[in-house]
Formats: C-alpha cells, structure tokens, sequence
C-alpha cells in the first residue's frame, strides 16, 4: 500500500510538472533556475553499494524544487528476480521534492553533493523541455542495464545530449575494465563481489571508453568537475547538501569465499589421500561435488541467455555446469569413469580460459580441485583395472 501511495504522489508530481512547462517558458526567468546534477554516496542495500544520480531542476523564484532521477523500481514487480538475472528488468524516471529527497537520503546516512552547471538560457529551456517529455507516461520507463543503460547514464545523456555533446571530458582512465571499476566499490561486500565475479564474463574484463566508465555516479561526478563546455567549465559551484553518516559494513557471515575454498580444499587433501590409498571411491563426496556443481551451472547456463552483454561468455562455466546432473546416475551407480575424463578436459579449457578472463582466486582453487579429483579417479580406475586383469 505504501508503495501504491508514493506512485501516485509521483504520477501527480509529474503531471504537475507538464502542466507547469505547458503554460510557461523559462528562458526569461533563466537566472534564478539552477540545474544540477546529484551524486548520492553508497547505501547499505546490495542495489545501492555504487551510489546513485540524480537531476535537480531549482526556480528560486517560484520555490519550485525537484529531484529526477531514473533509479525508480519495485521489488513487486511480477517475476522480479527472474527478469533482473535475463537482464530484463524495467525501471521508471520518477520525480519528487527536493525536500523529500534529502529526507530519504539522510534517514539512510548517505552523502548527497550537488554540481550547479553553468548553463546558458538556451541550455536550461531545451533541458527542461526535454525533461517535461520524457514524464509522458510512454517514456518513463527503460530497460535497465547495469553497465550501458541505468540512472547515471540516463540522467548524463539528459544533460549532455541536449548540450550538442560539446562537452569535453578529461583524458580516459587507460586499461580500466568494468570489473575492476565496481572492484573499487564492492570490496567490502565480499560475498556481493563473488558473487558478481562469478556471473561477469570475458566482457567485463575488456578495455573500456569514457562514456563507458561514467555508469559510475562517483566516475561522472569526477568527469563532471574537470569537464567543459563551449570553453568554460561545466560545474558553476559543488554544493555537499548532506555529509555522510554511515559507512558500508562488511557481511556479517564469519566465513570469507577465499575460507571456504581453503576448507574444501584441505577436505579434498583428506578425501583424495584416503582414496588413494585405499583405491577406493567415496561415492558420497562424488555425488555431492556433481550435485553442487550441476545446481551452479544452471545458474551460469541461464546466463547465456541474458541480455546483460557482460556475461554471456563466461569460462567459469567450464568449471560448473548442468553436464553433471545428466552423468550422475551412471558416474555413481554403473562406475563409469566417462564424465570423470569430460570433467577434467573442461576445466582444463577453464584454466586456460583465466588468460582472457579474471576468476576469483577462490574459484581458481576450487577448479585445481575438482581436476585434481577427476585425475585421481582415472589414476584408481587404470590401477583397478590393471589389477584386475593381472589376475585373470
């Protein structure tokens, strides 16, 4: 009901502001108005641990005060979760008081800092028509996309394409990847950072442009400040509207990635020597290792059919895929060594694969593993084998 509430009082607040530019023209009224582009610092919840960006449009004379921004999207939504993995999400531009803005962000301990730009007359009508258009309920909603299309983008391109892209930026970061780009911001998340780690593919890992490394509201509000337009530069005076209170906490599980890829390893020592010794198969350790490994495939096959174009080609699925869940029954029950030898050859081809691609450390050590397992169970099978036939 809550949400219902606020996506009406956003519905009105948009209406208002179409009526409102359908009635007057701001050109002479262009010295009390102040456009602005907002840089909110990072929030505690998964969606907000790279910050955020916002638009701010200021009449002083009218006291009309108003935040745009394009990070609008509900958790409600039908099949959410879903449509966010295939890269299929929506999200809406949403308009609210500059008042109620600052209120949200300050109850939550974030920064919020404010670049007044030095726009002409002209510059300040086109951009506030084009903002008045793009509240027309067939425009307010996009498909996002984390790296190429989602709020900082969105309200870059609102400003700077309605500049006549004559706005210079300073010299483009050599050699940055879009991976170690949110490598800055997650690393506090452990288990966020694996986790996008493992999803991002050979894509993430390429060189990027400058427009490119501005889907980070911390990387445009830097470009921002050393940028220019028509000579002059871009940012009139930078405002901090709110100082930041609270700090990104670390994950409360007491167990890093990197620990329990150093647990299973050292359990895969103890399990291969006692295998190997007693030439003997712990069918129990193997189902478990194929089971785990088939449901994280699934997750990695899924993905190939995504439309974030960052990861699609991944090398981490030659380590984990649904393969195993089809060889299962016949691995264990019949003893067949076949899924032993396609096993090990994958990850072979993944190994290589981190030539191309950064994989975590920890999923490096857990595929050292696993083919060390897959060589074991060749080595007991000839050594059964040759046993075998020396006795007949």
């Amino acid at each position: 009901m809550r949400k219902e509430i606020i996506y009406i009082v956003l519905t009105l607040l948009l209406s208002a502001i179409r009526v409102a530019a359908g009635t007057q023209s701001i050109t002479n009224n262009a010295d009390n108005i102040q456009i602005s582009l907002l840089t909110c610092s990072p929030g505690k919840e998964i969606w907000a641990q790279y910050g955020h960006t916002a638009i701010r449009y200021y009449d002083k004379s009218s006291g009309e005060d108003l935040a745009i921004n394009y990070g609008i999207f509900s958790l409600e939504q039908n099949y959410f979760i879903p449509r966010f993995v295939l890269g299929m999400t929506d999200y809406r531009m949403g308009v609210q008081t500059m008042e109620t803005f600052l209120a949200q962000y300050s109850y939550e301990g974030r920064k919020v800092a404010e670049q007044v730009l030095n726009l002409s007359p002209k510059d300040k009508e086109v951009i506030y028509k084009a903002l008045q258009d793009n509240t027309k309920p067939e425009n307010i909603v996009y498909r996002y996309n984390f790296f190429f299309d989602n709020c900082t983008t969105r309200a870059r391109d609102m400003i700077v394409n309605h500049l006549q892209r004559k706005v210079n930026y300073p010299p483009v970061e050599q050699g940055t990847t879009f991976r170690s780009m949110i490598h800055k911001w997650n690393y506090k998340y452990e288990w966020s950072q694996f986790g996008e780690d493992l999803l991002l593919g050979v894509d993430a890992d390429r060189k990027t442009t400058k427009a490119e490394q501005q889907f980070l509201p911390d990387n445009l509000r830097k470009d921002f400040e050393k940028a220019t337009y028509n000579g002059k530069p871009l940012v009139k005076e930078t405002n901090i509207l709110l100082n930041a209170r609270t700090d990104v906490e670390d994950s409360a599980f007491p167990l890093s990635p990197l620990s329990i890829a150093l647990i299973f390893a050292a359990i895969s020592i103890v399990i291969m020597l006692f295998s190997y010794r007693k030439k003997q198969i712990t069918w129990i350790w193997d189902t478990t290792l194929m089971l785990i490994s088939g449901l994280i495939g699934i997750i990695l096959f899924i993905m190939l059919f995504s439309q974030h174009p960052c990861v699609r080609l991944n090398f981490i699925i030659f380590f984990f895929n649904p393969l195993p869940l089809f060889f299962l029954y016949s691995t264990i029950k019949k003893n067949s060594v076949l899924w032993w030898k396609i096993w090990g050859a994958s990850i072979i081809i993944g190994l290589f694969g981190s030539l191309f691609q950064e994989i975590p450390l920890p999923i490096l050590i857990v595929a050292s593993f696993l083919l060390l397992h897959c060589i074991l169970h060749l080595r007991i099978y000839k050594s059964v084998t040759t046993v075998s036939n020396s006795k007949k």
